[in-house]
């Protein structure tokens, strides 16, 4: 890539990454409600979903989904319906605030789902990275998606682990069962509710 694509990917990759959606929404709110340390679990969650969804990507599936509208809109459907059964339980989560060496069951694997169930992610992807391949480069096609899929995941990362300590002061300032620290919860789990009934719902 010249050094004008270089920049132009750096930038979109780390804009894109502050950008308010499923995954973000996930490191954040469990920041607030349970810590850095849950807000770090869950910002490696989504990263290891999202190299799922370039390793999809640099496989050439993400074709056999787009000429797959069946097997595509199956797996909206599952991501929709799993958001929203995020949203209830963010909206039932117990209030606590305490630092702890448990953290809550699942946050890994729950959130590396958001984003390995995601085929917009993927969607994504494919149409981003595929603008700065080069057909005629010796190394492959394939390859090439990879490698830039991976670059793009950790300033993705690095914009998830920005927005954890942005958020994690604002702990401090919250009383657990307070009308605040309630609205939060509230809030993070409509957000969900709505993201998942949205992707049901939007072709």
């Amino acid at each position: 890539m010249t050094t004008e694509q270089i920049i132009v990917f750096g930038l979109t990759c780390i804009g894109f990454g502050f950008i308010p959606g499923p995954a973000l929404l996930q490191t954040v709110s469990l920041t607030l409600q349970h810590g850095q340390r849950a807000g770090m679990v869950s910002a490696l969650g989504i990263h290891l979903g999202s190299l799922f969804q370039v390793g999809i990507v640099a496989i050439g599936a993400v074709a056999v989904l787009e000429a797959s509208p069946g097997l595509y809109h199956a797996l909206k459907l599952a991501a929709g319906g799993y958001l929203v059964w995020l949203g209830v339980q963010r909206i039932r989560t117990r209030a606590a605030l305490q630092e702890s060496a448990y953290l809550p069951r699942n946050i890994l694997a729950s959130s590396a789902l958001i984003e390995a169930l995601n085929p917009k992610s993927a969607l994504f992807y494919f149409s981003f990275l595929l603008q700065f391949t080069d057909p005629q480069a010796a190394l492959g096609l394939g390859w090439q998606v990879f490698l830039l899929g991976l670059c793009a995941n950790v300033l993705f990362s690095l914009s998830d682990v920005a927005c954890i300590f942005l958020a994690h002061p604002l702990r401090e300032r919250l009383i657990p069962g307070g009308r605040v620290f309630s609205a939060c919860q509230w809030t993070a789990g409509l957000l969900f509710i709505t993201l998942g009934i949205l992707a049901i719902v939007q072709d």
